[in-house]
């Protein structure tokens, strides 16, 4: 896909996101259609199934992916070799990609806070990546104990939890990445 497609797609789909999270908020999960949705984007009904699969994607918005080059680097055990240090590149580039800002993550916090029903599915969501994170560094040389890697894939996603705690608490232009990288800091002087 040309670049400009793509660009294309990334803005269709993050204004396809936001009204539908606006819409959540304001008028509740069950308040609107995706008639209505597709009306407030200003698309096709057609438009919109090109971007998400249904509502509760549209809502909640499409899960991103690792990057498929630095998955394999991660699992043949690089970067630095350090299973954190690694699982924790990872997770950066993710959030630096997807380069959500206070206000987005203001947004989907106030959404599962007035929609409580959307919560086990964050929760799914949640669960599949640490298991797909577990997976992907067991098979690294010298990792294959699955109860360490599960253990550092709880502690980095307690980390970004704390670390977005923050962001939205702050009234600074720190961004969630260098608040997660304080918070993963603070852990190892914790830890050492």
């Amino acid at each position: 896909m040309a670049q400009s497609a793509v660009v294309r797609r990334q803005s269709t789909l993050r204004r396809i996101t936001v009204a539908a999270q606006e819409m959540a908020i304001e008028r509740g999960y069950d308040g609107f259609t995706l008639d209505d949705l597709a009306a407030a984007v200003g698309v096709s009904r057609r438009t919109l199934f090109n971007h998400v699969s249904g509502k509760e994607e549209a809502v909640v918005g499409v899960r991103p992916d690792f990057d498929p080059v630095l998955v394999e680097r991660f699992r043949a055990g690089g970067p630095t070799g350090d299973l954190f240090d690694d699982l924790l590149h990872l997770i950066v580039e993710l959030l630096d990609r997807e380069d959500a800002s206070r206000e987005d993550a203001g947004r989907f916090h106030r959404l599962l806070e007035t929609n409580s029903q959307l919560t086990p599915r964050v929760h799914r969501e949640l669960e599949r990546v640490c298991t797909e994170a577990v997976e992907m560094a067991s098979v690294r040389p010298g990792e294959g104990d699955r109860q360490r890697a599960g253990v550092v894939v709880v502690v980095l996603g307690a980390l970004v939890a704390h670390a977005m705690n923050e962001y939205l608490r702050a009234d600074d232009t720190v961004s969630l990445v260098d608040h997660l990288r304080t918070s993963a800091e603070t852990a190892r002087q914790l830890l050492a």
